[in-house]
């Protein structure tokens, strides 16, 4: 029972870590969002400090931090925030020495001496819970209904603000993927059209005549074996140059050899009205 406890809370660790990935907020620029939420949270508390965390694999990212500088990362030690993200609903520990997870935490043990820590988790629709956001002070005390309350609220805030960045985010990578494919088709057009002049070059020599009755042979060969010009093109190039134009059905491969074997020289020029040219 107790390895298959560890499997269920190893798959669930997987798919939160995946969430968090999706998010793509780890190691980003400060956002005035967070920075706000922290704020407020330790006002509300009154309180020094609070922060915005995202939990990582082996690390807690500080989003936003109010009362702390000069660090972006903490180690996932467990009692605070590694703990309060296996919780549903707020994590409170109103002294942390009474704690026997939290007290061998540095924060706790450390130079900081954290005393009272209370955090509410960021929880995604489908349950995963990225991180938090918690008040500390260094002495202990006890917090209000009104105050979990409160502290819940701002999560859901901050969530609010991942779930628009993440929509936003999104958009962008459309736009992106759809730009690319304008331009694929893009160049794909202009290379038909490179493809389809190429031959109709190369009939107005086999076949003495100008590039509109040229093309009125392309357009009876397409029409005649019901292929597309670019195909036609492509093959009559291809096989023009030595190659077998695989891909193309035996008779596309007829009229494109015969389209493109040369004829007798000497005769006038023909239009595409079928009278010859000057």
């Amino acid at each position: 029972m107790i390895v298959e406890a560890e499997r269920v809370r190893g798959d669930e660790e997987r798919q939160r870590l995946a969430a968090v990935r999706n998010y793509r907020i780890l190691d980003t620029p400060p956002d005035g969002t967070f920075e706000r939420v922290a704020a407020l949270a330790a006002r509300s508390f009154h309180v020094q400090l609070a922060t915005v965390t995202i939990v990582d694999e082996d690390r807690i990212w500080l989003a936003a931090a109010q009362g702390i500088h000069g660090i972006s990362e903490i180690g996932r030690d467990p009692g605070l925030c590694a703990s309060a993200i296996l919780q549903g609903e707020p994590y409170v520990l109103t002294d942390t020495l009474k704690d026997a997870r939290a007290v061998s935490n540095p924060l706790v043990r450390g130079e900081l001496g954290l005393r009272f820590y209370a955090a509410a988790p960021l929880t995604t629709a489908e349950g995963h819970r990225l991180g938090t956001v918690n008040v500390m002070d260094t002495g202990p005390r006890e917090v209000t209904q009104e105050e979990t309350d409160t502290l819940r609220d701002l999560a859901a805030v901050v969530m609010d603000a991942l779930e628009l960045r993440l929509a936003t985010l999104r958009v962008v990578r459309l736009e992106q993927d759809l730009r690319r494919d304008q331009e694929a088709d893009l160049q794909a057009a202009l290379k038909s059209h490179a493809d389809i002049d190429q031959a109709i070059g190369m009939l107005t020599v086999t076949h003495h005549c100008d590039a509109a009755a040229a093309r009125d042979i392309l357009i009876r060969i397409s029409q005649h074996t019901n292929t597309k010009l670019r195909e036609i093109a492509r093959a009559m190039a291809d096989l023009a140059a030595g190659g077998d134009a695989p891909g193309i059905s035996g008779a596309v491969r007829l009229a494109v050899t015969h389209a493109i074997a040369p004829r007798a020289a000497g005769g006038p020029v023909v239009s595409s009205r079928g009278r010859a040219g000057g």
